[in-house]
Protein backbone atom coordinates (compact mmCIF):
# COMPACT_ATOMS: atom_id res chain seq x y z
CA UNK A 1 0.00 0.00 0.00
CA UNK A 2 2.98 1.96 1.08
CA UNK A 3 4.62 2.07 -2.38
CA UNK A 4 1.18 2.04 -4.13
CA UNK A 5 0.48 5.69 -2.67
CA UNK A 6 4.00 6.97 -4.20
CA UNK A 7 3.53 5.70 -7.31
CA UNK A 8 0.05 7.03 -7.48
CA UNK A 9 1.23 10.60 -5.63
CA UNK A 10 3.91 10.41 -8.59
CA UNK A 11 1.53 10.07 -11.58
CA UNK A 12 -0.57 12.83 -10.25
CA UNK A 13 2.49 14.94 -9.65
CA UNK A 14 3.95 14.11 -13.45
CA UNK A 15 0.24 14.66 -14.65
CA UNK A 16 0.03 18.41 -12.96
CA UNK A 17 3.52 19.30 -13.77
CA UNK A 18 3.25 18.52 -17.69
CA UNK A 19 0.36 20.11 -17.81
CA UNK A 20 1.09 23.12 -16.69
CA UNK A 21 3.92 23.44 -18.66
CA UNK A 22 2.08 22.87 -21.99
CA UNK A 23 -0.38 25.73 -21.19
CA UNK A 24 2.35 28.26 -20.65
CA UNK A 25 1.65 30.70 -23.02
CA UNK A 26 5.00 31.65 -25.33
CA UNK A 27 5.41 34.83 -24.86
CA UNK A 28 8.58 35.28 -27.30
CA UNK A 29 7.90 34.68 -30.32
CA UNK A 30 10.03 35.77 -32.90
CA UNK A 31 9.31 38.08 -35.47
CA UNK A 32 10.48 36.34 -38.99
CA UNK A 33 10.88 38.89 -41.77
CA UNK A 34 9.72 37.42 -45.18
CA UNK A 35 11.79 37.38 -47.65
CA UNK A 36 10.35 39.83 -51.25
CA UNK A 37 11.05 40.48 -54.70
CA UNK A 38 14.63 41.64 -55.54
CA UNK A 39 14.74 45.26 -57.14
CA UNK A 40 17.55 46.89 -59.50
CA UNK A 41 18.65 50.42 -59.35
CA UNK A 42 19.85 52.41 -62.82
CA UNK A 43 23.72 50.86 -62.54
CA UNK A 44 22.52 47.04 -62.49
CA UNK A 45 22.82 47.05 -58.76
CA UNK A 46 20.58 44.14 -57.38
CA UNK A 47 19.14 44.26 -53.94
CA UNK A 48 17.07 41.61 -51.27
CA UNK A 49 14.27 43.22 -50.48
CA UNK A 50 12.42 41.44 -47.17
CA UNK A 51 8.63 41.66 -46.00
CA UNK A 52 8.06 42.92 -42.04
CA UNK A 53 4.86 43.58 -40.83
CA UNK A 54 3.05 45.68 -43.91
CA UNK A 55 6.51 47.51 -44.73
CA UNK A 56 8.60 46.37 -47.54
CA UNK A 57 12.32 47.10 -46.88
CA UNK A 58 15.90 46.80 -48.78
CA UNK A 59 17.73 44.04 -47.37
CA UNK A 60 20.78 45.31 -48.14
CA UNK A 61 22.55 48.78 -48.18
CA UNK A 62 21.84 51.18 -50.84
CA UNK A 63 25.08 50.96 -53.18
CA UNK A 64 23.97 53.29 -56.31
CA UNK A 65 25.77 56.61 -57.73
CA UNK A 66 23.08 57.01 -59.97
CA UNK A 67 19.31 58.22 -60.07
CA UNK A 68 16.74 56.30 -61.62
CA UNK A 69 16.77 58.50 -64.81
CA UNK A 70 20.64 58.11 -64.93
CA UNK A 71 21.87 61.73 -63.21
CA UNK A 72 24.90 60.86 -61.35
CA UNK A 73 24.90 62.04 -57.40
CA UNK A 74 28.55 63.66 -56.55
CA UNK A 75 27.79 63.20 -52.84
CA UNK A 76 27.81 59.31 -52.66
CA UNK A 77 31.05 57.86 -51.04
CA UNK A 78 32.34 54.38 -50.48
CA UNK A 79 34.16 53.84 -47.50
CA UNK A 80 37.64 55.21 -47.15
CA UNK A 81 37.77 55.57 -51.20
CA UNK A 82 37.80 52.40 -51.83
CA UNK A 83 35.93 50.76 -54.00
CA UNK A 84 36.12 47.26 -52.60
CA UNK A 85 34.35 47.83 -49.55
CA UNK A 86 30.86 48.83 -51.94
CA UNK A 87 29.60 45.49 -52.50
CA UNK A 88 29.31 44.22 -48.70
CA UNK A 89 28.33 47.91 -46.98
CA UNK A 90 27.08 50.16 -49.84
CA UNK A 91 27.94 53.71 -49.87
CA UNK A 92 27.88 56.92 -47.70
CA UNK A 93 25.99 59.32 -48.53
CA UNK A 94 25.05 63.10 -47.63
CA UNK A 95 21.33 64.08 -46.38
CA UNK A 96 20.21 65.60 -49.33
CA UNK A 97 21.95 62.56 -51.49
CA UNK A 98 19.93 60.20 -49.49
CA UNK A 99 16.76 61.83 -50.58
CA UNK A 100 17.19 61.49 -54.43
CA UNK A 101 14.85 59.01 -56.44
CA UNK A 102 17.24 56.02 -56.92
CA UNK A 103 14.81 53.13 -57.78
CA UNK A 104 11.34 53.94 -58.92
CA UNK A 105 8.55 53.04 -56.05
CA UNK A 106 11.18 53.31 -53.52
CA UNK A 107 11.41 56.43 -50.95
CA UNK A 108 14.05 57.16 -48.14
CA UNK A 109 11.62 56.91 -44.97
CA UNK A 110 10.71 59.29 -42.45
CA UNK A 111 10.57 58.98 -39.04
CA UNK A 112 7.00 57.92 -38.56
CA UNK A 113 7.91 54.65 -40.85
CA UNK A 114 10.73 53.43 -38.79
CA UNK A 115 8.42 54.21 -36.34
CA UNK A 116 6.38 51.31 -37.57
CA UNK A 117 8.98 49.28 -38.02
CA UNK A 118 10.32 49.37 -34.23
CA UNK A 119 6.87 48.88 -33.29
CA UNK A 120 6.22 45.84 -35.13
CA UNK A 121 9.42 44.27 -33.68
CA UNK A 122 8.73 44.57 -30.43
CA UNK A 123 11.17 44.02 -27.94
CA UNK A 124 15.21 43.94 -28.85
CA UNK A 125 14.73 45.75 -31.75
CA UNK A 126 18.46 46.42 -32.42
CA UNK A 127 18.77 42.47 -32.28
CA UNK A 128 16.16 41.64 -34.58
CA UNK A 129 17.64 44.45 -37.28
CA UNK A 130 21.13 43.34 -37.22
CA UNK A 131 23.46 40.48 -39.48
CA UNK A 132 21.73 37.53 -38.42
CA UNK A 133 18.84 38.71 -36.57
CA UNK A 134 15.40 37.13 -37.10
CA UNK A 135 13.74 40.29 -39.17
CA UNK A 136 15.85 39.67 -42.05
CA UNK A 137 16.65 43.13 -42.41
CA UNK A 138 20.46 42.55 -42.13
CA UNK A 139 21.72 46.32 -40.92
CA UNK A 140 25.23 46.25 -42.21
CA UNK A 141 27.23 48.33 -40.20
CA UNK A 142 29.17 50.55 -42.95
CA UNK A 143 30.36 52.92 -40.70
CA UNK A 144 29.89 56.68 -41.80
CA UNK A 145 31.74 59.91 -42.80
CA UNK A 146 32.52 62.86 -40.74
CA UNK A 147 31.88 66.38 -41.45
CA UNK A 148 35.74 66.81 -42.56
CA UNK A 149 35.78 63.84 -44.95
CA UNK A 150 37.05 61.40 -42.42
CA UNK A 151 36.08 57.60 -42.54
CA UNK A 152 35.50 55.43 -39.10
CA UNK A 153 32.88 52.71 -37.51
CA UNK A 154 33.31 50.39 -40.04
CA UNK A 155 31.85 47.16 -39.00
CA UNK A 156 30.85 48.69 -35.31
CA UNK A 157 28.08 51.41 -36.03
CA UNK A 158 25.41 51.39 -38.89
CA UNK A 159 23.96 55.11 -38.92
CA UNK A 160 20.94 54.75 -41.46
CA UNK A 161 19.56 58.31 -42.92
CA UNK A 162 15.69 59.23 -42.33
CA UNK A 163 13.80 62.03 -44.49
CA UNK A 164 12.77 63.69 -41.44
CA UNK A 165 14.38 67.26 -40.56
CA UNK A 166 16.05 67.33 -36.35
CA UNK A 167 17.13 71.42 -37.26
CA UNK A 168 17.99 73.80 -39.98
CA UNK A 169 21.46 71.28 -40.90
CA UNK A 170 20.76 68.41 -38.90
CA UNK A 171 18.16 65.28 -39.67
CA UNK A 172 17.46 62.61 -37.94
CA UNK A 173 19.44 58.95 -38.37
CA UNK A 174 18.71 55.26 -36.58
CA UNK A 175 22.08 53.86 -35.33
CA UNK A 176 22.49 50.15 -34.77
CA UNK A 177 25.66 48.63 -33.15
CA UNK A 178 27.59 45.60 -33.43
CA UNK A 179 28.44 45.46 -29.87
CA UNK A 180 25.41 46.47 -28.01
CA UNK A 181 21.70 46.21 -29.01
CA UNK A 182 20.86 49.53 -28.23
CA UNK A 183 18.82 51.34 -30.93
CA UNK A 184 19.16 54.83 -31.06
CA UNK A 185 17.80 57.65 -32.80
CA UNK A 186 19.27 60.79 -32.68
CA UNK A 187 20.51 63.92 -34.81
CA UNK A 188 23.40 64.16 -37.61
CA UNK A 189 24.25 66.99 -39.60
CA UNK A 190 23.12 67.03 -43.31
CA UNK A 191 26.90 66.98 -44.73
CA UNK A 192 27.80 63.71 -42.93
CA UNK A 193 27.81 60.30 -44.78
CA UNK A 194 25.62 57.68 -43.64
CA UNK A 195 23.83 54.59 -44.70
CA UNK A 196 20.51 54.03 -47.12
CA UNK A 197 17.36 51.78 -46.46
CA UNK A 198 14.81 52.28 -48.89
CA UNK A 199 11.12 51.31 -47.84
CA UNK A 200 8.59 50.60 -51.12
CA UNK A 201 6.37 53.58 -51.63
Amino acid sequence: MKYTCITILFVVFSIGFFSCKKEKPNTDTPIIGTEDNPITDFEGNIYKTVKIGTQIWMAENLKAKFTSDGTSVSEAYVYNNDESYLQNYGRLYTWEAAKKPYIEGWHLPGEAEWDILETFLGSDVAAKLKVGGCSGFEAKAGGYRDYWGGYTELNLWGVFWTSSIYTADHSFVRNVFTFNNNFEHSGCGNIAGNSVRLLKD
